[in-house]
C-alpha cells in the first residue's frame, strides 16, 4: 500500500494520515505546517523521509497512538448510536448519533478527527489507525531483521492494531473501503481483521501474543467459528488486559470517554446502565453515578461512568474477561450450555457477584447478552452486539426525541460516508 492510495478513505486523508500518526509522534512543529505535504508526490516524501528503517520503532508507536485515539473517539460515537450513552449536546450537530439518524451526507461523523472532543469523529480516526498500522506493516515485512532491530515483535505489534481497527470498522460500520478498493461488507472487514492477527498472533511479547488471540477470537466469534474462537480464547490467562493508554496532555490523548461526561458534559451514561444489580448486590462492572449536573444542553441530567475518573485513565483494549466471555458464547454455540454457565460464573466471581443458577440454552444466551453489556461497559462492544443479537431498540424508531426534536430513526450501523464514496476512486459515481 502506497501513501498515495490512503487518499481514497476521505479527501482530507493527505494531511489527515500524517499528521494523526508519524508527525505527531515526531513533534507538534511537524502539525502546525502541513503545506509541505501538498506536492505532488507524497508517496515520494513519505518513503524517502518517514518509512525508513530508522524509524521504524517510531512509526509503530505512532500508529498504536492512533489507534487508541480512535478507540475512546469510537467508544463515545458507538456508545450513543447504540445504548450506553445519551446525547446531553445543545449543539444539534451531535444529535444524529444518539437518534439514530446518521445518513452518507453528514460529515462529522466521516470527517471529525481525534481530538475533537464535542462531536467525537467515527470514520476517519479508525482509517487513519489502519492505514497507517498497514503501511508500517507493509514496510516491516519488506525491511530486514538486519535493518530493524526487534522487527518480528514490531510487525506484531502493527499488524495487532491493523487488526483492531478492522475489527471496530467490520462491527459497526454498515459497509467500507480501504485503501481506495471496493465497497467491503462485514465479513469482509472480518475475514481481513483475522488475517492481520494471524501475523500478530507469532509475537514472543505475551502481551501482544494474547491481545492479537482475543483479537482473533472476537473476528472469528462475529464470523461464527466458535471452535475456532474458543480455542484461542482458552489461551488467554485471566488476569491478561491489554490497555489503550492516554494522558491529559493533549486533546488527542485524553480519555474522550471521560472527557465527555466529567468536563464536557456532553454525555451522560443512558438510565438503563444506572443502578444495576445482581441478587441485590450493586454490580461493580457499571459503577454510575449521579453528577448532580445538567449537561451541555442545560436539560439533560448527567450521569457518570466511574469506570475512567479521569482524562488519563486507561481503557481495556483485550481482557482476560473478554476472552472469557467468548468461551462461554462458543461453548453456548456449540451446545455446551454447562460450560457457558461455568464461564458466567468465573466472571461473577472475580467481581464478588452471587451465581448464576442457569437455565435452557435460550435463557443462557439471554443472560450471557446482559453480562457482555455489563462486563464490557463502555469499551465499544455494545453497539456490535446490538447488531449481531438483533437487540430491539429502545427508544423505538419513530418515538419523538426529547426536548430537541426530531424522531428516533433506526441506523444502527455507520453507512459508508459520502465523502469516502465520491473520492475513492473506484466508487465515484456508484451509489450507497
Amino acid at each position: 500500500m502506497r501513501y498515495s492510495q490512503i487518499k481514497g478513505i476521505i479527501p482530507m486523508m493527505r494531511r489527515l494520515a500524517i499528521s494523526a500518526g508519524a508527525l505527531v509522534t515526531l513533534g507538534t512543529a511537524a502539525c502546525d505546517d502541513l503545506t509541505s505535504l501538498e506536492q505532488e508526490a507524497p508517496s515520494r516524501v513519505l518513503s524517502g523521509t518517514l518509512y525508513i528503517p530508522a524509524n521504524a520503532q517510531l512509526l509503530v508507536t505512532s500508529t498504536i497512538s492512533d489507534y487508541e485515539c480512535a478507540l475512546a473517539s469510537y467508544i463515545v460515537a458507538a456508545g450513543l448510536v447504540g445504548d450506553e450513552l445519551i446525547d446531553a449536546q445543545l449543539s444539534q450537530v451531535g444529535w444524529d448519533y444518539d437518534r439514530r439518524t446518521i445518513v452518507p451526507a453528514l460529515t462529522a461523523y466521516a470527517s471529525n478527527q481525534c481530538g475533537a472532543t464535542q462531536v467525537p469523529g467515527y470514520y476517519t480516526p479508525i482509517s487513519i489507525a489502519r492505514a497507517t498500522a498497514d503501511q508500517i506493516l507493509e514496510q516491516l515485512e519488506g525491511w530486514t531483521d538486519a535493518e530493524v532491530p526487534n522487527r518480528g515483535e514490531l510487525i506484531a505489534q502493527a499488524a495487532a492494531h491493523a487488526g483492531y481497527s478492522l475489527l471496530l470498522l467490520g462491527e459497526s460500520a454498515c459497509t467500507a473501503a480501504i485503501d481506495g478498493g471496493p465497497e467491503m461488507t462485514r465479513t469482509e472487514l472480518f475475514t481481513a481483521a483475522e488475517s492481520r492477527f494471524d501475523k500478530a498472533i507469532t509475537a514472543t511479547d505475551p502481551d501482544i501474543a494474547n491481545m492479537a488471540r482475543v483479537g482473533r477470537a472476537r473476528a472469528r466469534l462475529n464470523l461464527k467459528n466458535y471452535d475456532g474462537a474458543r480455542a484461542d480464547a482458552s489461551l488467554v490467562p485471566a488476569t491478561f488486559v491489554r490497555n489503550a493508554n492516554y494522558s491529559a496532555a493533549s486533546f488527542r490523548r485524553e480519555n474522550l470517554v471521560n472527557t465527555q461526561m466529567y468536563r464536557g458534559l456532553f454525555s451522560s451514561v443512558d438510565p438503563s446502565f444506572r443502578d444495576l444489580s445482581v441478587g441485590g448486590v450493586p454490580d461493580p462492572r457499571v459503577n454510575v453515578v449521579d453528577a448532580a449536573a445538567l449537561g451541555h444542553d442545560r436539560v439533560t441530567n448527567i450521569w457518570r461512568a466511574t469506570k475512567y475518573p479521569t482524562s488519563s485513565s486507561p481503557i481495556p483494549i483485550a481482557s482476560g474477561d473478554e476472552a472469557l466471555l467468548i468461551v462461554a458464547e462458543a461453548e453456548l454455540e456449540t451446545g455446551n450450555v454447562s460450560a457457558a454457565v461455568d464461564a458466567i460464573n468465573a466472571l461473577r466471581a472475580k467481581a464478588s457477584l452471587p451465581a448464576y443458577g442457569g437455565g435452557t440454552a435460550a435463557e443462557v444466551r439471554v443472560q450471557l447478552i446482559d453480562e457482555r453489556r455489563r462486563e464490557l461497559f463502555l469499551e465499544g462492544q455494545r453497539l456490535n452486539d446490538i447488531i449481531r443479537f438483533n437487540i430491539p431498540q429502545v427508544p423505538a424508531a419513530g418515538t419523538p426525541f426529547p426536548v430537541k426534536g426530531g424522531i428516533y430513526g433506526d441506523q444502527i450501523c455507520f453507512p459508508l460516508p459520502d465523502l469516502e464514496r465520491n473520492n475513492n476512486p473506484t466508487l465515484a459515481g456508484s451509489s450507497g
